[in-house]
């Protein structure tokens, strides 16, 4: 069964579903005016555009905010002041396809830098930033904030296949790696914690990835349109998996964690997976997230014969059978184990030290049995049709939220 969506670019909306920030939090911001010509408020000094920003807490003192770079120079160091006003912030569209760029610097004064400020610089090599500004800082050419913390951008010029993202990094941030296409390999650190929104977006290099088990968050869009990443181990401790997060990768089969909560809208839409078993600890499933893909038309239908395992009476469940949603999948159930299989198994553990060794073989053969019938073992899926449409969502979710699982058992 079939059902037209509209879709949405992921980097349009990744904004809408920031986990942190890596910015000072600002008292200014951009004047007010009447009229409906956003231009009438931008201002021009040498090859830099920008608008004039407004102190909340006082009306008369100002600030610079760049808004575009019209030069064509490899190296650029930005000017903290534009016309006797401290240039504070770059915006969301500074540097957007400024082709020629291969080296920035940033001074000291600048507090605030767009998600998409230096979308599409192909040529970029190298971040610089003032010893003396307070939020960001550069090492081996690529941008840091929050005392390193946070890797705010990648330089996409650089040639590197594989990468090691430093200890002591406990952010990825929005865009930071997006369409990095020559990267192949990233060694991610123990101490990393969150993935932002779009932050490896259409990096085609990738094929294999291994989260570290620090890891309790994946943004929205975060893996989107990486057309040929087909394995992924997840964190053992992650809780949400973001809206679009493996949408249009070549995964096949995902093994999720005992402790995930949270999977978004359109997760892993678009993929060759054919099953998937989700664990009880799943609440919340969003809107075709499993189990569906895209036509070249862009129509979203759901996969016949896609196979959900489960539990009874949990998220995969109600997931499986959301008809109002058009899921229809096959739901294969997996039997809680009960409280005298456990204590059955308790006492043949502690009798196992006083039997025999045949006894004890015969023992362990049993609960191992028992095992294999209650904990689901590796999804294994089937690629046959996944990679006529790979690419197709390009960071895309859908626009108009359908009710989630958590919400219709609830209403029940």
């Amino acid at each position: 069964m079939k059902k037209n969506k509209i879709l949405r670019g992921g980097a349009a909306c990744a904004a809408a579903f920031l986990m942190c920030t890596f910015a000072a939090m600002s008292s200014f911001a951009e004047e007010e005016s009447d009229t409906e010509n956003p231009e009438a408020l931008l201002h021009t000094s040498g090859d830099f555009t920008y608008s004039i920003l407004t102190n909340a807490d006082d009306e008369n003192e100002h600030a610079a905010c760049i808004e575009r770079y019209e030069g064509n120079d490899e190296e650029v160091k930005i000017p903290s002041e534009l016309d006797g006003l401290s240039v504070i912030q770059l915006g969301e569209r500074a540097f957007v396809n400024a082709d020629s760029l291969k080296k920035v610097t940033i001074p000291k004064t600048i507090e605030q830098i767009g998600t998409y400020t230096f979308a599409s610089c192909d040529q970029l090599e190298e971040y610089a930033v003032e010893t003396s500004n307070a939020v960001f800082t550069a090492r081996d050419g690529v941008l840091y904030a929050d005392e390193s913390t946070t890797l705010v951008r990648w330089p996409l010029g650089r040639d590197d296949a594989k990468i090691e993202i430093p200890e002591g990094v406990t952010m990825v941030d929005n865009s930071a790696f997006a369409d990095s296409q020559k990267i192949t390999d990233v060694k991610f650190p123990e101490s990393l914690r969150y993935i932002g929104a779009s932050a490896f977006a259409s990096c085609t290099g990738l094929t294999a990835l291994t989260l570290p088990d620090s890891v309790i968050q994946i943004g929205d869009f975060a893996f989107n349109s990486c057309s040929n990443l087909k394995t992924v181990k997840l964190s053992e401790n992650l809780d949400s998996i973001g809206a679009g997060a493996f949408a249009a990768t070549a995964l096949e089969t995902v093994d999720l964690p005992n402790k995930l909560s949270t999977v978004g809208e359109q997760a892993f839409i678009a993929t060759p997976m054919e099953s998937v078993t989700i664990p009880p600890s799943v609440g919340e499933i969003g809107y075709s997230a499993f189990g569906w893909h895209v036509e070249q038309s862009g129509e979203l239908y759901a996969k016949s014969g896609f196979v959900i395992r489960g539990y009874a009476d949990t998220g995969a469940y109600y997931y499986a059978y959301d008809e109002d949603n058009l899921n229809k999948f096959v739901f294969e159930t997996i039997e809680a184990e009960t409280n005298d299989s456990a204590a059955a198994e308790d006492s043949a553990e502690e009798s196992t030290s006083e039997a025999s060794e045949e006894s004890s073989e015969a023992e362990q053969a049993d609960s191992e049995a028992e095992s294999d019938s209650v904990h689901p073992g590796k999804v294994i899926g089937i690629s046959a049709c996944g990679a006529a449409i790979l690419g197709i969502l390009a960071a895309a979710a859908v626009s108009g939220k359908k009710k989630s699982n958590k919400e219709k058992k609830d209403d029940a």
